[in-house]
Formats: structure tokens, C-alpha cells, sequence
């Protein structure tokens, strides 16, 4: 694993009320064949051999978890087959994936789990495919929809199920002799590039300093982040974090890039303005006043070659929205300086070293980490670039797929997107403890991108 993969990983173990799981709903026009599905599962697991895998930690916590093939791996565990009760409506199929997406993964087993889900209203048909994160971000799992599904109808795979070699795990002393070798390398290759380094500085000075200069702006730029003081929400409940409540919204992609056209903003930019103003909208109507938020919004690292690739190449970095700017055009130009920044200081880009440093701090470390994190982010926002055509499980059309993030106590919401052909769909994850009337925030969504459409 790398340092990123592993502290997902490693979070859930020192916070056990922390759920690091993602997952995508597709919506289906009509039921397909069992058979079809079954398929395109097997295409899946050969495409992807880390679903056939399993984590397996380091003794001693010495070194980081590895990916192990799990000699025990039955398909049949993982995917699993529910029907909605009449009438089979959109709440009904939210409200028992806002269940499935809150129950943790069995940590002993390959961390995924799909569910079959008929029995919608007008014949149609729903998939839920649920990961750990420390398998893959929201980017990779792109990936994995693609396995899953086809670009034409009817398409069937023409790859065989991946077998498996079922070969056993090595025993302790053997892993043990393993990490003492690979940290053994790891400090010769650390000690020759050392040694080389002024070297290559004297070669190629312009190089040298440029990639210098990118990882001090990065460090700087995280430091910012991480110095953000804390914002306590009003509406967060101490002790919540447990609770699920999914909503969904569609955004037309052609109408965002009318609205921010004339704006001279990124679509990121507008809808981070348009959360703020539905959060702001939102306080008002409970009667409570704030002024500002932090915001959590990944970074990806990716580079056009490692877009399926899976795993974390994710970065972050916290925004504050204006929450309590009543002007819609000050909150949006406030909001696009500090994205701005971000982007112009790559302070996202120096997570994943970051990552890798505290992914080998002690247990106990990572769980005071990980506890007095708790709260110093009120909101998440994640935007995944999808894919630009329709795709098809057998002949049954995706007509949406909706991403989901999991909340946490002092994170009670966690707004996803992911574009799907000419649409923005919108997952909307929030802890009914903290946000007594979470349908509202969905409507207020739309009304305030309504309003940005208005701007001069």
C-alpha cells in the first residue's frame, strides 16, 4: 500500500466510528438478466485482480499493509441481491443504501461488497457497489465502472474469470525477514540518492531547483491548510457520526458551463459557491448564525496514465466558505482565491508524503491523530470526473450513477459528484443528528444555482 491507501486503512481501526467508504449507485431503465450481471462481475475481478484481494498488515505494525490474494475469495459473498417492497421508490432504494453504505466492510475479506436491488417503481433496477477507501479514490474507481458495465448494449465480456493461485500466506518470520529486506533497500536507495543528489544538481541545476521549489510551495501550502483554525458548526451534535441519510440531485453539465461561462470561474468554483449559499440558506431557516466553514476538497494527482490505476493519488486542502457573505458574487470571488491559491501552490500535492510519514507512526499516534482531528473539517466537497458516454449492464441502460462519501462526527455532511454523459449527479451524504432536515439541502442546492444563474 502506499502511506495514503494505508492510512485509510489504518483510521478506521482508531476511530472506529469513522466508516472510510465509498460507493457508486447506478440506476438501471430495466432489470437485466442475473446472468449478464454475474459476467460482468467475472469481467471485473479479471480486470481488476486487487478485487480478489485482501489486506494484510505488517507484524508489529513495521512496515506498511500489503495486498495479498485471498485463497478464500468467493464471488457469491460479495454480491448480493435485495427487492425493494412496493411501491419501490427513490427514497426506499436511498434509504436501504444509506444502511449499506454506513455498516462497515469485514476487514478479513477482500474490502467491497455489490448489491443487486430490483423492485424500483416503473421496472426499473438499481446497483450499489461499495469499496473501503484504502482500495481506490473516487478517480480510480472510474475503473472499476467501466468493468462493470459496457459502451454498447447487449455487449457481453470477452475476458475469462481470473483464477486464482490460492497460495498461502507466508508465516510471520518470513514477512518479518521480507520488511527487513525491504527497508533495507529502501535505506540504500535513500543513502545513494543522498549521495547523488549534488550530483545531479551540478547536472541539471534548472531541473533541480524547479522540484525543489515545487515541494517547498507544497509544504507551505499544506501548512496553510493545517493551520485553518477550527469553526464549530452549530448544527453539529457531539456523539453523531453513526446516522446515514442519502439524497440525490442532477445538474445539467451544458447549463453549469452557461452559468460559469461569463463568471470566469471553474465548475469546481461554482459549486463550491453554490454549497455555501444552500448551507447559508440552510442556517437561516434553523434559525442560527455562522459565519464561515471549513471545507475539505480533494486534489487529484493523477497523472493521464494512472487514471484507472488503483489506490490513492489524491490530495486535499481545506477552503473556507463565506457562509455568512450575503453577497453571492463576494462569496464566489472569496471562494475562487483560495482555489486559486491551492492550485497555485500545489499544496495538495505534497499529501501523499505527508501520508506516507504518518502511516508509520504507532497505533496509539494514529488514533490521538485521528480523534483530535475530529470536527476541524464541517464539510467535504468532491468532485470525480466520470465518463462522457452512456454505459450498460447487458441491455439495461446506466441512466445515473450517484457517488456517496462517508460522513463522520463533526462532518456531517459530505457532498459527492460525479459527471455521467451530459450530467452532474449529485450524492448527498448527511448525519440526520446534525442536519434535522436533511432533504432541504438537496432543494437548496438547486434554488441556489437557480440564483447564480441570475448573476450578471
Amino acid at each position: 500500500m502506499t502511506g495514503t491507501d494505508a492510512l485509510f486503512w489504518y483510521a478506521e481501526s482508531a476511530l472506529p466510528i469513522f466508516r472510510p467508504i465509498i460507493g457508486g449507485l447506478y440506476v438501471l431503465d430495466h432489470e437485466p438478466d442475473a446472468g449478464v450481471l454475474r459476467a460482468r462481475l467475472d469481467a471485473a475481478l479479471a480486470r481488476v485482480p486487487r478485487l480478489r484481494q485482501r489486506v494484510l498488515e505488517a507484524p508489529l505494525h513495521l512496515g506498511l499493509p500489503e495486498w495479498v490474494d485471498d485463497p478464500h475469495f468467493d464471488p457469491r459473498y460479495h454480491l448480493r441481491h435485495f427487492e425493494l417492497p412496493e411501491p419501490g421508490t427513490r427514497r426506499q432504494l436511498l434509504d436501504l443504501v444509506a444502511t449499506l453504505l454506513g455498516t462497515p466492510l469485514d476487514r478479513e475479506r477482500p474490502p467491497w461488497e455489490t448489491y443487486w436491488i430490483g423492485g424500483l417503481d416503473d421496472g426499473r433496477a438499481a446497483y450499489f457497489f461499495k469499496m473501503h477507501h484504502c482500495l481506490v479514490d473516487g478517480v480510480g474507481a472510474v475503473a472499476i465502472l467501466n468493468a462493470l458495465t459496457s459502451a454498447a448494449p447487449g455487449e457481453l465480456p470477452d475476458v475469462a474469470p481470473h483464477e486464482s493461485g490460492r497460495r498461502a500466506e507466508r508465516g510471520t518470520l518470513a514477512r518479518l525477514t521480507s520488511l527487513a529486506l525491504d527497508n533495507a533497500g529502501a535505506a540504500a536507495r535513500l543513502a545513494r540518492d543522498a549521495a547523488t543528489t549534488p550530483l545531479r544538481a551540478l547536472a541539471q541545476p534548472r531541473r533541480t531547483y524547479e522540484s525543489l521549489a515545487r515541494t517547498a510551495r507544497g509544504l507551505r501550502g499544506a501548512a496553510v491548510s493545517l493551520a485553518t483554525p477550527s469553526v464549530p458548526d452549530p448544527l453539529a451534535v457531539p456523539g453523531s457520526g453513526l446516522s446515514r441519510r442519502l439524497d440525490v440531485l442532477d445538474l445539467s453539465i451544458p447549463r453549469l458551463r452557461k452559468i460559469k461561462a461569463p463568471l470566469g470561474v471553474t465548475l469546481n468554483d461554482l459549486v463550491l459557491a453554490v454549497l455555501t449559499g444552500a448551507i447559508a440558506s440552510y442556517h437561516r431557516e434553523r434559525g442560527v448564525h455562522c459565519e464561515r466553514l471549513n471545507c475539505l476538497v480533494p486534489m487529484n494527482l493523477r497523472s493521464r496514465r494512472e487514471r484507472d490505476a488503483l489506490g490513492n493519488r489524491v490530495g486535499n486542502f481545506t477552503v473556507v466558505l463565506p457562509v455568512g457573505e450575503p453577497d453571492r458574487a463576494r462569496r464566489l470571488a472569496a471562494i475562487t482565491d483560495q482555489t486559486r491559491a491551492a492550485k497555485g501552490d500545489q499544496r495538495g500535492a505534497s499529501a501523499p508524503l505527508l501520508a506516507d510519514l504518518l502511516a508509520l507512526a504507532p497505533g496509539p499516534a494514529l488514533g490521538w491523530l485521528a480523534r483530535s482531528s475530529l470536527g476541524r473539517i464541517n464539510v467535504a466537497c468532491t468532485n470525480v470526473p466520470g465518463v462522457g458516454e452512456r454505459r450498460y449492464i447487458g441491455d439495461a441502460a446506466v441512466e445515473a450513477i450517484y457517488p456517496f462519501a462517508s460522513v463522520v462526527e463533526g462532518t456531517p455532511l459530505v457532498v459527492a459528484l460525479l459527471s455521467y454523459a451530459d450530467t452532474l449527479h449529485v450524492g448527498i451524504d448527511t448525519d440526520p443528528e446534525a442536519i434535522p432536515e436533511p432533504s432541504r439541502i438537496a432543494a437548496l442546492l438547486a434554488e441556489e444555482l437557480d440564483a447564480h444563474e441570475a448573476l450578471p
